[in-house]
């Protein structure tokens, strides 16, 4: 009977100082950058978790399983030292909950509500976040970087000047300049023309986050987030006398 009281004294130790420890880290790499927001909202559910695995363990162990979901599916995206270091993390918290949740009642409830936590956090991700619109804008075409503004640089590690495409906004330029063979042989009757450029805008809960360009001129760069051709690339606003960077180039 001792031994027993004292392994489950062990579990509710190692349940509570994984969850609360190994949470707290994930939340702070996450911070970092996740692949999808709803892995961020499981993260922060595993330290307040661990409030129940010091409190109840049955209750602790039940409402996990739900975030925890979460952390193996991130682990996909890890390799390497990291990869195995959680991998262990994973194994001890798994023979935790089994042993915390065996033969103590039925925790079908807890687990139900857990697992609608995870259902919620991955529909609302889904719903509200990472949503791409395609923004389409005529551009001015500058082969040798050479923008009305000025030299635009630096030139590239073999000495070429950056394809340049620029559009006025107000009294300022916003421009993009890339390194592209494909893209200069496209476009090198155009130098001084005018072109189609897309440009796909990121957007989470209304609000936007970054963006990149789509195509040019017809020819497609990325699909979303996923690269189709590989062009180096760098962007900027040149502001006017009487503008501010409030202004959004794209």
């Amino acid at each position: 009977m001792e031994a027993g009281k004292a392994f489950a004294w062990t579990i509710r130790v190692v349940g509570t100082a994984l969850f609360a420890l190994g949470g707290s880290c994930l939340v702070l790499v996450s911070l970092l950058g996740v692949p999808s927001y709803w892995y961020f909202l499981c993260f922060c559910a595993l330290p307040v978790v661990a409030i129940f695995w010091a409190w109840r363990p049955r209750v602790g162990a039940a409402l996990s399983i739900g975030p925890l979901v979460a952390v193996i599916a991130w682990l996909r995206v890890l390799s390497g030292s990291t990869l195995a270091l959680a991998i262990s993390c994973v194994f001890v918290a798994l023979f935790c909950l089994f042993f915390a949740a065996k033969g103590a009642g039925s925790i079908h409830t807890l687990v139900a509500i857990s697992l609608c936590f995870l259902s919620a956090a991955f529909l609302l991700d889904r719903l509200f976040t990472d949503k791409v619109t395609i923004q389409s804008y005529r551009v001015q075409v500058a082969l040798d970087g050479d923008a009305p503004w000025g030299k635009v640089g630096p030139e590239w590690s073999d000495g070429s000047p950056p394809i340049v495409l620029y559009r006025p906004v107000g009294n300022s330029f916003c421009y993009v300049a890339f390194k592209s063979r494909e893209l200069h042989d496209l476009l090198r009757n155009k130098d001084g023309e005018s072109v189609q450029m897309q440009v796909n805008e990121f957007k989470d809960f209304g609000e936007e986050r970054g963006y990149n360009v789509r195509a040019v001129d017809g020819l497609l760069l990325a699909n979303g987030s996923q690269v189709v051709r590989d062009a180096e690339r760098f962007s900027g606003q040149i502001l006017g006398s009487s503008e501010t960077s409030s202004q959004n180039c794209w």
